[in-house]
């Protein structure tokens, strides 16, 4: 009787314990319901945070895209290290930053102060009064020199008469007029104010209407900006005969360096080329096309004259050409970084170059120049063999490959410089005045400046004073001729 009457405790018991048992379980079950909740909204948040930064990622990656396009529109391996905006390497700021970090000259630098010039005048500079008290000084102690170098004052333009006569001769009977050197035959303007005008828009890159604002600053003188091209346009006519004279030299030039801009003109794309000789004659062509056909114009049909050049087709006319150094390492130089081969590519060019340099520096006889060359091109020939294999490569080894024997051609020409540095030296100025200009509004405009901008760096290249070669020039073309 007794067990009988315990199992009910028991069981009470125990289903009293399960029952609490259950509500802790619930409660644990609810708090874990909580957190799994909070879990399950922050996973979503961070799904749709993620799938957010993807999207910008994608967008950042199409940007990127872009600007990298833009960039490699200035800075590739065919941009001149002249033009570039951001120049790499430790070295980058040798030129202005000395060893000890300090701008300026380097220890032991001698300097170069100005001259003292003999003084074409003399002007006492006495004293009457005390700047202190005002009473009369008395007679001075002793004197110091000033020397100043000044410029005279301007003038005003000044108007001058010819009368020029007119003439029979009694022996052929051949009727003239007088002529005088500064007095051209045609036109109201003379030649010191046409020169004027042409140096300050060619050599100083002067647009109309400044040149306009300091014609009648400094010397009263009134002109329209119309005026001053018309101006122009007359000294670039004056121009021509000595243009066409600058071309025969050119086609009978030892050797010649050549590159070639795009330009607009009239709202089309055209392009500049320039021609500059082993003597210094530059050629400026302005032409709608970046052809074949500008160096036959140039050349009248002669390929045998060496040319210094980039990896450009059209140059591919000419029977000797000298392959620029300076293109080719640029253009490996950009693979150094991509690949441990691009590197090693690099650096052997890199040494092939400086024993170039070195070679040529020691001016060796033609016999050496001649095995040398067929040394070197056996070489390059070699490495491209050696790095034909590797496909990231394919660019940089097929640009050797199109110049092979064409890249030590400057071994048979002494004087010849291995590289087009100063084609793309002959370029700059041209490059800088279609900044400043923009385009060329008409066709005669563009054909008016080469006429002008030929002269000028030839003048500049050949060391000859500009102002003085313009004035003899124009004397010649429309005063006495």
């Amino acid at each position: 009787m007794d067990e009988m009457q315990d199992v009910p405790n028991n069981i009470g018991q125990y289903v009293h314990d399960l029952e609490k048992e259950n509500r802790v379980l619930k409660e644990e079950n609810q708090q874990f319901r909580k957190v799994f909740t909070g879990f399950e909204k922050r996973l979503n948040c961070l799904e749709l945070e993620n799938q957010k930064l993807k999207e910008e990622n994608k967008e950042l990656k199409k940007t990127i895209i872009k600007l990298e396009k833009r960039l490699r529109m200035y800075e590739n391996p065919h941009t001149p290290s002249s033009r570039k905006c951001f120049k790499k390497g430790k070295n980058s700021d040798k030129d202005t930053v000395s060893s000890s970090g300090r701008r300026g000259a380097p220890k032991g630098h001698k300097g170069a102060t100005r001259k003292k010039s003999k003084p074409d005048e003399v002007i006492p500079v006495p004293s009457d009064h005390c700047p202190g008290c005002g009473c009369n000084p008395g007679l001075p102690k002793g004197f110091e020199t000033l020397i100043v170098e000044e410029l005279p004052p301007p003038r005003e333009i000044k108007v001058i008469q010819y009368e020029l006569f007119n003439y029979t001769c009694p022996s052929c009977g051949l009727k003239f007029t007088s002529k005088h050197k500064d007095c051209p035959q045609k036109g109201i303007f003379g030649i010191n104010l046409l020169t004027q005008i042409t140096t300050l828009k060619y050599h100083l890159r002067g647009v109309l209407r400044k040149i306009e604002e300091y014609l009648r600053y400094v010397y009263n003188f009134k002109i329209s900006s119309t005026g001053v091209h018309d101006v122009l346009l007359r000294v670039g006519g004056a121009c021509k005969n000595e243009y066409m004279k600058i071309q025969q030299r050119i086609q009978n030039a030892r050797w010649v360096y050549e590159d070639e801009t795009g330009v607009r003109v009239n709202g089309e794309n055209w392009w500049l080329w320039t021609f500059r000789s082993n003597n210094n004659d530059v050629l400026i062509k302005i032409r709608n096309s970046r052809g074949r056909k500008v160096l036959e114009e140039v050349y009248g049909g002669n390929f045998d004259i060496p040319g210094i050049a980039d990896g450009w087709s059209a140059y591919s006319i000419l029977s000797i050409l000298q392959r620029c150094w300076a293109h080719l390492l640029r253009d490996v130089d950009d693979f150094k970084e991509k690949s441990e081969k691009g590197k090693e590519l690099s650096e052997e060019l890199h040494r092939k170059f400086k024993k170039l340099k070195d070679f040529l520096g020691k001016d060796p006889p033609m016999d050496k120049r001649k095995k040398q060359k067929i040394t070197w091109d056996k070489e390059i020939t070699e490495l491209v063999q050696k790095y034909s294999q590797f496909d990231e490569l394919h660019k940089p080894v097929t640009y050797i490959k199109n110049g092979l024997g064409r890249w030590y051609t400057c071994l048979l020409y002494p004087g010849m410089e291995p590289t087009n540095n100063l084609g793309e030296h002959t370029m700059r100025e041209n490059v800088i005045m279609e900044k400043i200009i923009g385009s060329f509004r008409s066709i005669k405009g563009a054909e008016n400046y080469q006429y002008i901008a030929s002269m000028f760096a030839t003048w500049r290249f050949q060391g000859k004073n500009i102002f003085e070669e313009l004035e003899t020039l124009l004397r010649q073309e429309l005063c006495l001729s």
